[in-house]
């Protein structure tokens, strides 16, 4: 009888034991998880930014698009979600409307480039930053709705427009970070394709 009575006194304590381990196994993972999508949106911000520079109409808007569509679907396969290609245009367009003017201003930014000479900088000083910044938009509504155990097929856009808002003007600040080393990775292969001295690097001097 004692001994029937500690050994399930022990497997209870031991059962106990393994309950923390579990949990904590649980929340590393899901901070892993977030972490991994974090970078999955940083990555695909700084490829929009880079081909919203592209000096072609209309195909740096077709760029952006498949950019953040190859996000949503990253994100998808990181939460296991089922991912579709259709629903996923579906909601960019719509979360797009949640910016007044968004797709119609990066129409506008991205046709003004066939202005000769000044078209190209025209769409440089603004093209990016709204790529950089919807892409992180779409990121983190995507990541929001999937940590709540939805799926792309019930995503509502609507309810996520005042969230897509406030996460566009966050997204700025990384979209013109990854504007500025954009344009200096430029400059470094413009320099180097011309046999210049890259800016802020002093040359040495021949005895």
């Amino acid at each position: 009888m004692v001994k029937e009575s500690f050994e399930s006194a022990s497997t209870g304590a031991s059962t106990t034991a393994e309950e923390p381990a579990a949990s904590t196994t649980l929340v590393e993972e899901s901070i892993a998880v977030g972490l991994t999508a974090d970078n999955v949106i940083k990555d695909h911000v700084i490829a929009s930014v880079a081909v919203a520079t592209v000096p072609l109409p209309l195909v740096d808007v077709a760029g952006i698009a498949a950019i953040q569509l190859r996000m949503i679907q990253k994100l998808s396969q990181l939460y296991g979600k089922p991912f579709s290609d259709s629903l996923g245009r579906s909601v960019i367009a719509s979360l797009a409307g949640s910016v007044g003017g968004l797709t119609a201003g990066a129409l506008a930014s991205s046709l003004v480039k066939v202005i000769p000479g000044v078209g190209w900088a025209l769409s440089v000083a603004t093209l990016p930053l709204v790529a950089g910044s919807s892409t992180y938009a779409i990121g983190r509504v995507f990541v929001k709705h999937y940590q709540a155990g939805g799926s792309l097929a019930d995503l509502d856009a609507a309810k996520f427009k005042a969230f897509y808002r406030e996460q566009f003007e966050k997204g700025k600040e990384l979209a013109r970070r990854a504007k500025d080393e954009a344009k200096l990775r430029a400059a470094a292969v413009k320099d180097a394709a011309s046999g210049a001295t890259p800016a802020g690097a002093s040359s040495t001097a021949t005895p």
